[in-house]
């Protein structure tokens, strides 16, 4: 509890505004020691007194059940330190009730974790719109790229206003895929893609939230609904860079990587990767994402239950197969059990060494500094 007080006022003191609902004391003789400092070194003081058990929560990003912060879940935070979560409709009822279940949150994982959680919500408009009897009606993405792309803009920035009111920093959009089914694509061709997804970003961005690119590198050619078991985008490598890829690449350039996440399918493609889905391989996530493309910001995963990873491999061992492969923060969605079985699996991987400790508390210290960094926004 000493080392949660510690790390609580080290945050909160960094901290201009707080997360409606987040209240904590700070002591007053601690403000002078980091009042003045930087982000990077406000984020090193934060990670340096944490836990092994806090550093793996802040990996992970996980659904809960209901529109409640209930005894269950509590359990789940205190115990496993989970540091991000995703809502989805069986989490909102209504804006004053997700705002009162986003301020619970934050409470509760400021103080369990040493530092604020991303709350995330898939908004994309059209086919995938959460409390869609209570929130404006967001038009599609094959809709928006009808339009004038700046009305791709106004649309995000409305959109990410209403989110952040509700507590809500994180929407998992734009899609950059091409071509994607019920209406989730902007086009099928790459630079109308890219057009349009940058005014979604600069939108969101101007509405003060966070939002992510999906799903790298690209599943509009995906042969089989991943949802339901293993895909495959089976063309090659050259076709894959002119199309699939391309908005991926001008976005990373285009759009400052701190504002924004890449989300990471769990499709495979055998021209990039021949073993491996793209949300467990290193050739995909390490070495074109990061090294080639030059990505900066945060590498998430898609949902880890879905079947084309649930099917093939443990929960055990998907989050280390991932984190090992480049990603930041893994996402398990539904199953408590799940959820925890991908955090001992992370965690016993950690302290074996499996996991380099270096490597671990470099992505801790991203995903710190990016949250203190969106807070000064």
């Amino acid at each position: 509890m000493k080392m949660n007080k510690v790390i609580a006022s080290i945050v909160m003191i960094s901290m201009t505004v707080c997360f409606s609902g987040c209240k904590q004391e700070v002591k007053n003789e601690a403000q002078p020691a980091v009042q003045h400092h930087t982000i990077n070194e406000q984020a090193k003081q934060i990670v340096a007194h944490m836990s092994d058990t806090q550093k793996i929560g802040q990996l992970m990003m996980i659904g809960i059940t209901g529109p409640v912060v209930d005894i269950k879940t509590d359990r789940a935070l205190a115990k496993y330190k989970f540091g991000n979560v995703i809502l989805f409709d069986r989490n909102m009822q209504n804006q004053n009730q997700v705002k009162k279940l986003t301020a619970d949150l934050q409470e509760k994982i400021s103080i369990n974790s040493g530092i604020f959680p991303f709350i995330a919500l898939d908004q994309e408009g059209g086919a995938v719109l959460r409390m869609r009897s209570h929130f404006p009606e967001v038009p599609s993405e094959q809709e928006l790229g009808r339009k004038k792309p700046s009305e791709t803009k106004i649309w995000a920035e409305t959109t990410g206003k209403e989110l952040k009111e509700m507590g809500i920093n994180i929407n998992f959009s734009p899609v950059v895929d091409l071509g994607l089914s019920h209406g989730r694509s902007y086009s099928e061709d790459p630079g109308v893609v890219s057009t349009y997804a940058e005014q979604a970003c600069t939108g969101y961005k101007d509405a003060g939230i966070l939002c992510v690119l999906k799903h790298f590198p690209g599943i509009g050619k995906a042969e089989i609904d991943p949802h339901m078991d293993g895909a495959s985008v089976a063309v090659g490598r050259e076709q894959l860079e002119q199309e699939d890829l391309k908005p991926f690449r001008d976005l990373i350039q285009r759009i400052d990587n701190k504002n924004m996440f890449v989300m990471v399918s769990n499709v495979t493609f055998p021209a990039l990767d021949t073993h491996y889905p793209a949300c467990v391989s290193e050739k995909i996530m390490t070495d074109i994402l990061r090294n080639q493309y030059g990505y900066k910001g945060l590498i998430l995963t898609d949902d880890m239950e879905m079947g084309a990873m649930s099917k093939h491999y443990t929960f055990s061992q998907m989050g280390v197969m991932a984190v090992k492969a480049g990603a930041d923060i893994i996402l398990v969605c539904h199953d408590y059990e799940h959820e925890q079985e991908v955090y001992k699996g992370l965690l016993k991987a950690y302290r074996s060494g499996e996991l380099s400790r270096d490597k671990i508390d470099k992505k801790v210290l991203r995903i710190v500094e990016m949250k203190l960094a969106y807070n000064g926004k």
